[in-house]
């Protein structure tokens, strides 16, 4: 891993961050992304229940998971990506299923190709161990969307995604056959 003064680096597929510390940025990123269109009670239940530490440290200890962590020129985690078997409810999901779990930057550090460099990492640790890749991606985040479909993945269905009590309409993307990244 090089690095530059200004430049942000990867760490992974075992960074160096620990479980409080995605855990932070875990809820800071949903939080810019999406805080806005839950109730404050929805929010704080989703929140403490999928991005504490413990949850962090799960994924951190789970030998069949991998976590990416952007990290800026300071040390600062801005962004991380997560990767690991399908826990997603995708009809007929055939066996051999992983899934792009987590994946999100700090607004400060989006639009300067720091997903891309992420996703090149990610996907073909991946290929290597999952035979059918699957996401989750908010309906109105179009923005991911496309950038999920220039690394082959398709809709293949609906689902709601549940944030607290509220649902949010999600589609389920699948990558076509396992594409050379």
């Amino acid at each position: 891993m090089t690095e530059r003064p200004g430049e942000l680096r990867i760490d992974g597929p075992a960074p160096s961050a620990s479980a409080a510390e995605l855990s932070h940025l875990g809820k800071e990123t949903f939080i810019q992304s999406f805080g806005h269109l839950y109730e404050a009670s929805d929010l704080e239940q989703f929140l403490s229940e999928k991005h504490g530490p413990d949850m962090y440290q799960y994924l951190l200890d789970d030998p069949d998971c991998a976590v990416w962590v952007a990290v800026n020129d300071t040390g600062k985690p801005v962004g991380y990506l997560v990767a690991g078997p399908c826990d997603l409810p995708v009809d007929n999901m055939p066996p051999g299923a992983g899934e792009l779990m987590r994946f999100y930057i700090l607004q400060e550090s989006q639009g300067g190709g720091l997903g891309r460099r992420m996703l090149a990492l990610a996907l073909p640790w991946l290929n290597e161990h999952f035979e059918h890749t699957y996401l989750s991606v908010y309906q109105e985040n179009f923005g991911a969307q496309r950038l999920y479909e220039r690394y082959g993945f398709e809709t293949v269905q609906k689902y709601f995604f549940m944030v607290g009590d509220h649902a949010d309409p999600e589609f389920i993307m699948k990558r076509k056959a396992q594409m050379v990244s």
